[in-house]
Protein backbone atom coordinates (compact mmCIF):
# COMPACT_ATOMS: atom_id res chain seq x y z
CA UNK A 1 0.00 0.00 0.00
CA UNK A 2 1.48 3.25 -1.05
CA UNK A 3 -0.33 4.93 2.08
CA UNK A 4 -0.99 3.66 5.29
CA UNK A 5 -3.33 4.28 8.15
CA UNK A 6 -3.09 3.38 11.72
CA UNK A 7 -4.81 4.50 14.73
CA UNK A 8 -3.06 3.95 18.50
CA UNK A 9 -4.57 4.60 21.54
CA UNK A 10 -6.58 8.33 20.41
CA UNK A 11 -3.81 8.79 18.02
CA UNK A 12 -4.30 8.73 13.95
CA UNK A 13 -1.15 7.88 12.01
CA UNK A 14 -0.71 8.43 8.57
CA UNK A 15 2.46 6.65 6.55
CA UNK A 16 3.64 7.93 3.40
CA UNK A 17 4.67 4.37 1.89
CA UNK A 18 6.75 4.68 -1.56
CA UNK A 19 10.39 5.05 0.27
CA UNK A 20 11.76 4.13 -3.35
CA UNK A 21 9.84 7.53 -4.84
CA UNK A 22 10.75 9.69 -1.75
CA UNK A 23 7.10 8.94 -0.87
CA UNK A 24 5.89 11.09 -3.78
CA UNK A 25 2.19 11.98 -3.37
CA UNK A 26 0.27 10.57 -5.93
CA UNK A 27 -3.57 10.98 -6.82
CA UNK A 28 -4.66 7.52 -5.08
CA UNK A 29 -2.89 8.74 -1.90
CA UNK A 30 -4.02 12.22 -2.07
CA UNK A 31 -7.60 11.04 -2.03
CA UNK A 32 -7.12 8.43 0.89
CA UNK A 33 -5.42 11.04 2.53
CA UNK A 34 -8.09 12.85 2.76
CA UNK A 35 -10.67 10.25 3.01
CA UNK A 36 -9.16 9.49 6.59
CA UNK A 37 -9.05 13.18 7.60
CA UNK A 38 -12.52 13.66 6.76
CA UNK A 39 -13.35 10.12 8.93
CA UNK A 40 -10.87 11.00 11.97
CA UNK A 41 -12.58 14.89 12.03
CA UNK A 42 -15.71 13.25 13.05
CA UNK A 43 -14.56 10.36 14.90
CA UNK A 44 -14.62 11.48 18.83
CA UNK A 45 -11.78 8.35 19.50
CA UNK A 46 -9.66 10.44 17.35
CA UNK A 47 -8.14 12.85 19.27
CA UNK A 48 -4.62 14.03 17.14
CA UNK A 49 -3.08 13.08 14.01
CA UNK A 50 0.60 12.21 12.79
CA UNK A 51 2.12 12.02 9.58
CA UNK A 52 5.18 10.55 8.62
CA UNK A 53 7.12 8.97 5.85
CA UNK A 54 8.43 5.23 5.15
CA UNK A 55 12.25 5.32 5.30
CA UNK A 56 15.04 7.96 5.59
CA UNK A 57 12.27 10.84 3.76
CA UNK A 58 9.41 12.46 4.61
CA UNK A 59 8.27 13.34 1.09
CA UNK A 60 10.05 14.82 -2.16
CA UNK A 61 6.66 16.37 -3.47
CA UNK A 62 3.84 15.07 -5.70
CA UNK A 63 4.56 12.54 -8.23
CA UNK A 64 4.78 15.03 -11.30
CA UNK A 65 7.08 12.49 -13.02
CA UNK A 66 3.81 10.03 -13.27
CA UNK A 67 2.00 13.11 -14.41
CA UNK A 68 3.98 14.34 -17.15
CA UNK A 69 4.47 10.25 -18.55
CA UNK A 70 0.64 10.02 -18.58
CA UNK A 71 0.50 12.48 -21.17
CA UNK A 72 -1.35 15.75 -22.23
CA UNK A 73 -4.69 14.21 -22.92
CA UNK A 74 -5.11 12.39 -19.44
CA UNK A 75 -7.00 14.29 -17.39
CA UNK A 76 -4.22 13.90 -14.31
CA UNK A 77 -2.97 17.21 -15.45
CA UNK A 78 -6.06 18.65 -14.03
CA UNK A 79 -7.57 15.78 -11.22
CA UNK A 80 -3.83 15.35 -9.06
CA UNK A 81 -4.16 19.61 -8.62
CA UNK A 82 -7.52 20.29 -7.81
CA UNK A 83 -7.28 17.19 -5.16
CA UNK A 84 -4.18 17.98 -3.99
CA UNK A 85 -4.98 21.58 -3.34
CA UNK A 86 -7.98 20.81 -1.99
CA UNK A 87 -6.37 18.46 0.18
CA UNK A 88 -3.64 21.49 1.54
CA UNK A 89 -6.85 23.24 2.69
CA UNK A 90 -8.35 20.65 4.47
CA UNK A 91 -5.50 20.15 6.56
CA UNK A 92 -5.55 23.86 6.95
CA UNK A 93 -8.68 23.56 8.43
CA UNK A 94 -8.72 20.18 10.52
CA UNK A 95 -9.27 21.21 14.14
CA UNK A 96 -7.40 18.44 15.73
CA UNK A 97 -3.66 18.23 16.54
CA UNK A 98 -1.47 17.82 13.35
CA UNK A 99 1.78 16.53 13.72
CA UNK A 100 4.42 16.26 10.92
CA UNK A 101 8.12 14.22 10.56
CA UNK A 102 10.05 16.52 8.63
CA UNK A 103 13.27 14.16 8.73
CA UNK A 104 15.36 13.67 5.38
CA UNK A 105 13.52 15.42 2.12
CA UNK A 106 10.62 18.24 2.43
CA UNK A 107 10.10 19.25 -0.57
CA UNK A 108 6.98 20.59 -2.50
CA UNK A 109 3.72 18.67 -1.98
CA UNK A 110 5.78 17.44 1.08
CA UNK A 111 5.49 20.51 2.70
CA UNK A 112 2.03 21.18 0.93
CA UNK A 113 0.80 17.82 3.68
CA UNK A 114 2.56 19.62 6.49
CA UNK A 115 3.18 22.89 6.94
CA UNK A 116 -0.51 24.18 7.21
CA UNK A 117 -0.82 21.42 10.59
CA UNK A 118 0.37 22.71 14.16
CA UNK A 119 3.56 20.45 14.86
CA UNK A 120 6.39 20.44 12.08
CA UNK A 121 9.29 18.50 13.47
CA UNK A 122 12.80 18.90 12.24
CA UNK A 123 15.51 16.71 12.44
CA UNK A 124 19.14 17.20 12.02
CA UNK A 125 18.71 15.59 8.54
CA UNK A 126 15.89 17.66 7.57
CA UNK A 127 16.27 19.31 3.92
CA UNK A 128 13.42 21.40 2.58
CA UNK A 129 12.91 23.22 -0.86
CA UNK A 130 10.37 24.54 -3.14
CA UNK A 131 12.70 23.66 -6.51
CA UNK A 132 9.54 23.35 -8.89
CA UNK A 133 11.17 26.29 -11.16
CA UNK A 134 13.60 23.75 -12.54
CA UNK A 135 10.85 21.97 -13.92
CA UNK A 136 9.19 24.71 -15.79
CA UNK A 137 6.55 24.59 -12.90
CA UNK A 138 6.24 27.18 -9.56
CA UNK A 139 5.99 27.04 -6.47
CA UNK A 140 2.33 25.66 -5.32
CA UNK A 141 0.21 24.13 -2.84
CA UNK A 142 -0.06 26.91 -1.37
CA UNK A 143 3.58 28.62 -1.90
CA UNK A 144 2.42 31.98 -2.95
CA UNK A 145 0.80 32.27 0.68
CA UNK A 146 4.18 30.92 2.84
CA UNK A 147 6.77 31.73 1.16
CA UNK A 148 5.43 35.50 0.59
CA UNK A 149 4.97 35.83 4.33
CA UNK A 150 9.20 35.02 5.11
CA UNK A 151 10.87 38.50 5.87
CA UNK A 152 13.50 40.08 4.10
CA UNK A 153 12.95 38.30 0.67
CA UNK A 154 13.87 35.50 1.78
CA UNK A 155 10.96 33.19 0.21
CA UNK A 156 11.34 34.96 -3.26
CA UNK A 157 14.76 33.61 -3.26
CA UNK A 158 13.93 30.48 -2.21
CA UNK A 159 11.13 30.55 -4.64
CA UNK A 160 13.04 31.36 -7.59
CA UNK A 161 16.43 29.63 -6.55
CA UNK A 162 14.76 26.55 -5.34
CA UNK A 163 17.43 27.08 -2.60
CA UNK A 164 17.86 23.98 -0.52
CA UNK A 165 17.64 24.98 3.50
CA UNK A 166 18.56 22.75 6.54
CA UNK A 167 16.80 22.52 9.75
CA UNK A 168 18.87 25.62 11.56
CA UNK A 169 17.91 27.71 8.89
CA UNK A 170 13.93 26.01 8.38
CA UNK A 171 13.49 26.72 12.43
CA UNK A 172 15.25 30.45 12.00
CA UNK A 173 12.77 31.18 9.67
CA UNK A 174 9.90 29.30 11.10
CA UNK A 175 8.99 27.05 8.84
CA UNK A 176 9.18 24.37 11.52
CA UNK A 177 8.09 24.39 14.81
CA UNK A 178 10.34 22.04 17.03
CA UNK A 179 13.51 20.07 16.95
CA UNK A 180 14.30 16.61 17.50
CA UNK A 181 17.21 14.53 16.76
CA UNK A 182 16.52 11.75 14.37
CA UNK A 183 17.87 8.74 16.34
CA UNK A 184 15.10 10.13 18.89
CA UNK A 185 11.84 10.21 16.77
CA UNK A 186 10.55 7.00 17.99
CA UNK A 187 10.62 8.41 21.43
CA UNK A 188 8.88 11.79 20.59
CA UNK A 189 6.19 9.85 18.57
CA UNK A 190 5.53 7.67 21.26
CA UNK A 191 5.57 10.16 24.22
CA UNK A 192 3.00 12.03 21.78
CA UNK A 193 0.68 8.91 20.74
CA UNK A 194 0.69 8.21 24.61
CA UNK A 195 0.25 11.94 26.27
CA UNK A 196 -0.76 14.26 23.22
CA UNK A 197 2.29 15.96 24.39
CA UNK A 198 6.04 16.70 22.54
CA UNK A 199 8.81 15.79 24.14
CA UNK A 200 11.37 18.62 24.39
CA UNK A 201 15.22 18.39 22.73
CA UNK A 202 18.03 20.73 22.75
CA UNK A 203 17.54 23.34 19.61
CA UNK A 204 20.92 22.88 17.58
CA UNK A 205 22.76 26.46 18.90
CA UNK A 206 21.46 29.54 16.79
CA UNK A 207 22.99 29.89 13.63
CA UNK A 208 22.28 33.39 11.31
CA UNK A 209 20.65 32.26 8.02
CA UNK A 210 23.84 33.42 5.46
CA UNK A 211 23.71 35.94 3.04
CA UNK A 212 20.72 37.74 4.43
CA UNK A 213 21.41 41.27 3.56
CA UNK A 214 22.11 40.65 -0.27
CA UNK A 215 19.33 38.08 -0.39
CA UNK A 216 17.02 41.45 0.59
CA UNK A 217 18.98 43.41 -1.11
CA UNK A 218 18.39 41.60 -5.05
CA UNK A 219 15.59 39.90 -4.79
CA UNK A 220 12.90 42.54 -5.06
CA UNK A 221 11.86 44.02 -8.03
CA UNK A 222 10.87 42.27 -11.37
CA UNK A 223 12.90 39.42 -12.69
CA UNK A 224 15.40 41.27 -15.08
CA UNK A 225 15.92 43.78 -12.24
CA UNK A 226 16.53 40.82 -9.49
CA UNK A 227 19.34 39.34 -12.39
CA UNK A 228 20.39 42.86 -13.14
CA UNK A 229 21.71 43.41 -9.26
CA UNK A 230 22.98 40.03 -8.93
CA UNK A 231 24.99 40.80 -12.19
CA UNK A 232 26.46 44.15 -10.50
CA UNK A 233 26.90 42.60 -7.44
CA UNK A 234 30.68 42.32 -6.53
CA UNK A 235 29.65 39.52 -3.68
CA UNK A 236 30.64 35.94 -5.32
CA UNK A 237 27.76 34.89 -3.51
CA UNK A 238 26.01 36.44 -6.00
CA UNK A 239 27.56 35.25 -9.17
CA UNK A 240 26.57 31.80 -7.67
CA UNK A 241 22.75 32.66 -6.91
CA UNK A 242 23.05 34.23 -10.77
CA UNK A 243 23.87 31.17 -12.29
CA UNK A 244 21.72 29.06 -10.79
CA UNK A 245 18.80 31.46 -11.63
CA UNK A 246 20.01 30.85 -15.52
CA UNK A 247 19.46 27.51 -15.42
CA UNK A 248 15.55 27.50 -14.28
CA UNK A 249 13.03 27.87 -16.69
CA UNK A 250 12.65 32.07 -17.45
CA UNK A 251 8.80 31.50 -17.55
CA UNK A 252 9.11 29.99 -14.11
CA UNK A 253 10.75 32.51 -12.75
CA UNK A 254 8.90 35.74 -14.31
CA UNK A 255 5.45 33.71 -13.04
CA UNK A 256 6.58 32.62 -9.80
CA UNK A 257 8.06 36.65 -9.09
CA UNK A 258 4.52 37.31 -10.03
CA UNK A 259 2.74 34.30 -7.84
CA UNK A 260 4.79 35.56 -4.62
CA UNK A 261 3.89 39.30 -5.23
CA UNK A 262 0.40 38.40 -5.51
CA UNK A 263 0.39 36.40 -2.81
CA UNK A 264 1.31 38.97 -0.17
CA UNK A 265 -1.99 40.29 -0.01
CA UNK A 266 -4.18 37.06 -0.68
CA UNK A 267 -5.04 34.57 2.04
CA UNK A 268 -4.67 30.64 1.84
CA UNK A 269 -7.73 30.07 0.12
CA UNK A 270 -7.09 32.24 -2.51
CA UNK A 271 -3.52 31.76 -2.87
CA UNK A 272 -5.03 28.09 -3.54
CA UNK A 273 -7.39 29.24 -5.83
CA UNK A 274 -5.19 31.44 -7.79
CA UNK A 275 -1.91 28.15 -8.00
CA UNK A 276 -5.10 25.83 -9.01
CA UNK A 277 -5.69 28.34 -12.10
CA UNK A 278 -2.23 28.97 -12.96
CA UNK A 279 -1.37 24.76 -12.74
CA UNK A 280 -3.35 24.38 -15.67
CA UNK A 281 -2.18 27.28 -17.43
CA UNK A 282 1.23 25.78 -16.78
CA UNK A 283 1.27 22.12 -16.90
CA UNK A 284 0.33 21.90 -20.79
CA UNK A 285 3.48 24.22 -21.67
CA UNK A 286 6.31 22.39 -23.07
CA UNK A 287 8.61 23.37 -20.66
CA UNK A 288 6.80 21.15 -17.69
CA UNK A 289 7.66 18.33 -20.05
CA UNK A 290 11.02 18.99 -20.71
CA UNK A 291 11.69 20.13 -17.49
CA UNK A 292 10.60 16.58 -15.83
CA UNK A 293 12.26 14.96 -18.78
CA UNK A 294 15.51 16.73 -17.79
CA UNK A 295 15.27 16.21 -14.17
CA UNK A 296 13.51 13.11 -13.43
CA UNK A 297 13.22 10.87 -16.20
CA UNK A 298 16.55 11.70 -18.84
CA UNK A 299 18.23 13.18 -16.41
CA UNK A 300 20.22 14.43 -18.50
CA UNK A 301 19.76 17.94 -16.87
CA UNK A 302 19.94 20.53 -19.60
CA UNK A 303 16.36 21.35 -20.84
CA UNK A 304 15.37 23.27 -23.42
CA UNK A 305 13.09 26.31 -22.67
CA UNK A 306 10.93 28.16 -24.53
CA UNK A 307 11.43 31.27 -24.12
CA UNK A 308 14.98 30.53 -23.74
CA UNK A 309 16.04 33.23 -21.94
CA UNK A 310 14.49 36.24 -19.31
CA UNK A 311 15.32 38.90 -21.96
CA UNK A 312 12.82 37.00 -24.58
CA UNK A 313 9.75 36.99 -21.94
CA UNK A 314 6.89 39.18 -22.66
CA UNK A 315 4.86 40.80 -19.37
CA UNK A 316 1.72 40.01 -21.36
CA UNK A 317 2.42 36.19 -21.84
CA UNK A 318 3.02 36.21 -17.76
CA UNK A 319 0.13 38.06 -17.15
CA UNK A 320 -2.10 35.69 -19.41
CA UNK A 321 -0.90 32.47 -17.20
CA UNK A 322 -3.02 33.84 -14.52
CA UNK A 323 -5.93 34.35 -16.43
CA UNK A 324 -9.08 31.92 -15.74
CA UNK A 325 -9.88 29.55 -18.51
CA UNK A 326 -11.16 26.19 -16.72
CA UNK A 327 -14.15 25.45 -15.37
CA UNK A 328 -13.17 23.56 -12.29
CA UNK A 329 -13.28 25.92 -9.68
CA UNK A 330 -11.21 24.52 -6.40
CA UNK A 331 -13.55 25.98 -3.61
Amino acid sequence: MEIIFDELNSTGIIKLNRPKALNALNLNMAKDFSNKLNEWEKNNKIKNVILIGEGKHFCAGGDVKKISMDGKSSNLRSDFFFIEYKLNYQINNFTKPYLSIWNGVVMGGGIGLSIYGDFRIVTDTTKLAMPETSIGFFPDVGGSYFLSRLKNNYGMFMALTGHVINSNEILELGLGTNYCPSNQIENLIDKFVMTGKIKKYEKPKDIKIKNISLINECFTGNIKDIFKKLEESNNNIAKEYLNILRKKCPMSLAVTLELINKGKIKNLKECLEMEYNLSQNMVYREDFDNGIDAVLISKHHNPIWNPASINDINQNDVNKMFEFKYKKILF
